[in-house]
């Protein structure tokens, strides 16, 4: 009676033995690949940073000046140093990544161009808030849908911009809106869509249409 079970402990620690093996074997390899593109990455020739077309700020279309809230003051004074600064949508590059594009001596620079690009993608989401709570819906749209332009990752930014556009009637641009979503590789694009969607039935049924006098901020 005994044979039986040692035969199976035998055959799991055998199956236990290779798959180890296999696991180091694997991770073995993603080091070795790691390293060697790590090494490619140093060697990688120093990129001309003037020859890169910038992200800029259309300051010009922002209603700046339009409240005297220190709060939003403090977002017009965040987006006007911004304006100054060199800006580009890095998220989700590895320092490897940025390595190989620019060169390991503009490693620091790059990193610190992400760093004000990502502020800037919070400013813009604050500041869009900020007129939304003001009822300035249309100035608000225009802050927003620049940071659809320029690749925000932050969910509120399509939320609210899809508030908006339900609450002055233009259902056609949600629906556009929609499908950039579905077109990008967002972290947070299935609860994106679950809202924008959400919208879209609201707006078919008999309910009360949003206007801007009833108009909520939705900051999910």
């Amino acid at each position: 009676m005994q044979f039986p079970f040692l035969a199976i402990f035998l055959g799991i620690g055998i199956f236990l033995a290779i798959r180890y093996k296999s696991l180091n074997k694997k991770q073995d390899e993603v080091t070795q690949s790691f390293w060697e593109r790590e090494a490619t990455a140093n060697a990688a020739p120093t990129a001309n940073l003037d020859n890169i077309k910038y992200i800029t700020i259309p300051l010009d279309k922002f209603p700046l000046g339009f409240s005297k809230d220190p709060a939003i003051c403090s977002l017009e004074n965040s987006l006007r140093d911004l304006s100054k600064k060199r800006l580009l949508n890095l998220t989700g590059k590895t320092n490897t990544e940025l390595k190989e594009a620019y060169g390991v001596a503009n490693l620091t620079t790059m990193q610190s161009i992400g760093e004000d690009f990502d502020l800037l993608t919070i400013t813009l989401k604050d500041y869009g808030a900020a007129l939304i709570e003001q009822g300035l819906l249309a100035d608000a749209i225009s802050v927003l849908e620049f940071g659809v332009a320029i690749g925000t990752d932050i969910s509120q930014n399509y939320n609210m911009l899809g508030d908006c556009y339900l609450a002055l009637g233009k259902t056609d641009k949600i629906s556009y809106l929609i499908e950039q979503v579905e077109s990008r590789n967002l972290m947070l694009a299935p609860s994106i869509l679950r809202h924008l969607r959400g919208l879209l039935s609201e707006d078919s049924t008999d309910g009360p249409v949003k206007t801007p006098e009833n108009f909520e901020i939705n900051k999910n």
